[in-house]
């Protein structure tokens, strides 16, 4: 997202916060292990003694941290700004996007896909990509396949930081309380849940509870105040819901139709779509155009790998946390 002007045009909003990850003792072996692979891939990475830590963040309480990782880069980008960038790039290379038109139906004829049937009428089509994420067995439910999708609502609580944490403008992952915090505008935290308890909730795609829960805010605040007290001081400003399509490996599912010619699957991302959206586009459009991927190894995500007890595994998995 850093060079989205230059690869794509646009703005995607890219703010370069840095990443702070936060590892107790269960946790360090892996963290180095991961530290060390991230970096024999190219990626700025290195690991903080709690001394440097301290450093990098003085707010922090840091009892029961023993190493800290590092990604100065790190950050966050919009995801309005950075879905018009791409939808504006995509009609100069002449596509047609229509919205506020809901898909309702995936039409086949003779074994393939044949076009899709919306609000507004029928669209034909030889090939047919579904990224509906928390909606997809809606789709594929007719044609006889069942994705092992669960729509899985999570919360976050928005926070005002107070004068003492104004300052605190680093994201942070902190794998001791299972918190995460995403500096926004306005000295806002977003704080966020990363245990294994936070990704529980099955709900309807359709009717779910857009504001947080009562009970998650106090017990989001309380774990933000465990590791930085200044937010006892901090102004609540409410929160929301929203949903992952969750998997059950915490990986996507890229994938062709095992029913029908010309229909793919681009779903179960988890949480982490966002992110990986600019390499999935490339991953699939190969796929749908060649049958492969060029660079990546795209049948590691293939629907069928739950059904043969291959998911998909860290190499060095944190504990307590259902994707990776």
């Amino acid at each position: 997202f850093h060079n989205l002007g230059d690869a794509v045009g646009g703005d995607a909003r890219f703010i370069e916060t840095g990443w702070a990850l936060f590892f107790g003792q269960r946790d360090e072996t892996a963290a180095r292990a991961n530290v060390e692979m991230n970096r024999e891939l190219g990626v700025d990475i290195h690991t903080l003694a709690p001394s440097e830590l301290s450093e990098l963040v003085p707010q922090a309480n840091l009892e029961g941290i023993v190493l800290g990782v590092y990604e100065p880069a790190s950050g966050y980008a919009d995801p309005v700004a950075t879905t018009y960038a791409y939808a504006n790039r995509a009609r100069e290379f002449g596509a047609e996007i229509v919205t506020e038109c809901a898909v309702t139906e995936l039409l086949t004829q003779g074994g393939r896909v044949v076009g899709v049937n919306t609000e507004r009428g029928a669209i034909e089509a030889d090939a047919v990509v579904v990224a509906t994420g928390p909606w997809v067995n809606q789709l594929a439910s007719p044609l006889g396949e069942s994705l092992p999708i669960s729509p899985i609502r999570v919360q976050m609580v928005h926070l005002r930081r107070p004068p003492s944490l104004e300052s605190l403008n680093t994201n942070i992952i902190d794998y001791t309380t299972g918190a995460y915090f995403r500096v926004d505008a306005g000295y806002g935290t977003l704080v966020g849940g990363e245990d294994f308890d936070d990704l529980t909730e099955v709900v309807n795609p359709d009717g779910f509870g857009l504001n947080a829960d009562h009970d998650t805010i106090t017990r989001f605040w309380d774990r933000a105040k465990l590791r930085f007290p200044g937010f006892s001081a901090a102004t609540q400003r409410g929160g929301y819901g929203s949903l992952y399509d969750m998997t059950p490996d915490g990986n996507p599912i890229l994938d062709s139709s095992s029913n029908v010619e010309g229909l793919y699957w681009a779903v179960g991302f988890s949480g982490h779509g966002f992110k990986l959206s600019p390499v999935v586009g490339r991953m699939v459009a190969e796929f749908v155009m060649h049958g492969e991927s060029a660079d990546h190894p795209i049948r590691d995500f293939r629907a069928g790998r739950f059904a043969e007890g291959d998911l998909l595994e860290a190499d060095h998995p944190y504990e307590g946390r259902r994707h990776q």
